[in-house]
């Protein structure tokens, strides 16, 4: 459809803002900040990444004619069911060193942070809510989008040109809004940072697993096989906790102390308490995340509307469609992890050890269309990629069925597509 690939380019950006895995070495300071995934804020990861990501030569020789954009919302604080594990938390470690006392143990081995800790966020009635680092973040990365692509943000402001959509969650749009506030700034006369209004709308696509009732049916019937998975994982780390600081942890003190460290890396910037319980090694070899498996493909409809969007800016191009090029700009949307680790998986971004990994059974797909590269002609995306996958229908792997899966039979083989196996630690690229 374009007559010189090397000249112009369909940009499609999949922001995942993920964590970048990072390979150290024995002369390198572990920081567990790079192994956090979703969790962690990028302002932090970008600052201890080991630069190993080389993009394609040819992209200089590109000129960007429309940019998709799919990104998880900012930092938020924690749900407020996780700020009740917390609290539990709290008092399980106060009953454990208790317990280590009247029994006469050395409390050597006990880590001082431990004895008295109490969670931060006690007492707090709400949660999950987008805080000012999770702002701060998507207001940059507002910026950074303008000035990486400033032909494309030239115009004048209008939802037709710039369509920014996010999910029905407060933190999703207040996202959005924080993203529109860095992109646009000094575009608009509002306040002394020369801001303007903006529209962002709801798509509840973006947030399938919730729509989703083939899905939805399916993950809750999966509990007791992810509950499995985890299992060895959480009784050899209980195991190890217990013998290297003589504490009776049950699992679920485990899986409440990593999800500790994770909100005192991200949100505290504090590792050296509940991080630092873990060892490298374990971190390292994804013993501590947790694998969960979903068996349906239901970003059929996400990857449709990001295609066609593409198509429309190459026809604008090309002079078939005129006046509405500008309508095809840019097409912006916030919603959640898993949003983009299953959408980055179905678009086969998964190139093993020299790039995204995780996804495996995409692995060739990408390989194949793109010859291992991070840049790919259109038609050969849509070819190896595109086509496959909507083969499948989103109506029909969402809701055919699923009155007889509500009576409790099996979900059927046209539903069920196929099983990613993911982890918390999966290696991604951030703008």
């Amino acid at each position: 459809m374009l007559m010189n690939f090397m000249n112009v380019a369909l940009v499609l950006v999949l922001q995942v803002l993920l964590a970048i895995a990072i390979h150290t070495s024995a002369d390198e300071s572990f920081d567990v900040r790079q192994y956090l995934s979703t969790v962690m804020r990028y302002g932090i990861v970008k600052d201890i990444s080991d630069d190993s990501f080389v993009p394609s030569q040819n992209l200089d020789q590109c000129t960007p004619i429309h940019l998709n954009l799919v990104a998880r919302h900012g930092t938020r604080a924690p749900t407020k069911k996780r700020i009740r594990e917390l609290e539990a938390l709290a008092g399980r470690l106060e009953v454990l060193v208790r317990d280590a006392k009247e029994q006469k143990q050395s409390l050597d081995k006990i880590p001082a942070w431990l004895r008295g800790w109490s969670s931060p966020w006690k007492g707090k009635r709400t949660g999950g809510e987008l805080i000012s680092e999770g702002e701060d973040k998507l207001y940059h990365l507002g910026v950074r989008v303008r000035e990486q692509f400033p032909d494309l943000f030239s115009e004048e402001y209008h939802s037709d040109i710039y369509s920014i959509k996010a999910t029905q969650v407060p933190r999703a749009s207040a996202s959005a809004v924080a993203f529109g506030m860095g992109l646009f700034s000094g575009k608009g006369k509002l306040g002394p940072g020369g801001h303007r209004a903006f529209a962002v709308t709801s798509d509840i696509v973006l947030r399938f697993h919730d729509c989703c009732q083939s899905y939805k049916a399916f993950r809750k019937s999966q509990e007791p096989t992810v509950k499995k998975l985890k299992e060895p994982t959480l009784d050899e780390i209980s195991h190890e906790l217990v013998r290297r600081y003589g504490l009776n942890f049950t699992k679920q003190d485990v899986s409440s102390l990593w999800f500790l460290c994770k909100q005192e890396a991200s949100l505290l910037n504090i590792t050296n308490q509940a991080c630092s319980l873990f060892s490298p090694a374990e971190v390292l070899t994804g013993k501590v995340g947790t694998e969960f498996v979903i068996k349906f493909l239901c970003w059929n409809m996400l990857l449709e509307d990001v295609i066609q969007s593409m198509e429309q800016a190459i026809k604008a191009k090309e002079g078939y469609a005129p006046g509405s090029f500008e309508k095809a700009r840019s097409r912006l949307r916030f919603a959640h992890a898993e949003t983009l680790l299953h959408f980055s998986c179905l678009i086969g971004l998964a190139l093993g050890e020299s790039g995204f990994t995780g996804c495996d059974v995409h692995a060739s797909n990408l390989k194949e269309g793109c010859n291992s590269s991070d840049s790919c002609p259109f038609e050969a995306f849509k070819k190896r990629i595109v086509v496959p996958h909507l083969k499948q229908d989103y109506n029909a792997l969402c809701n055919v069925n699923y009155e007889r899966k509500e009576k409790g039979s099996a979900p059927t083989a046209s539903v069920i597509d196929a099983r990613l196996l993911l982890t918390d630690n999966i290696r991604v690229m951030n703008l």
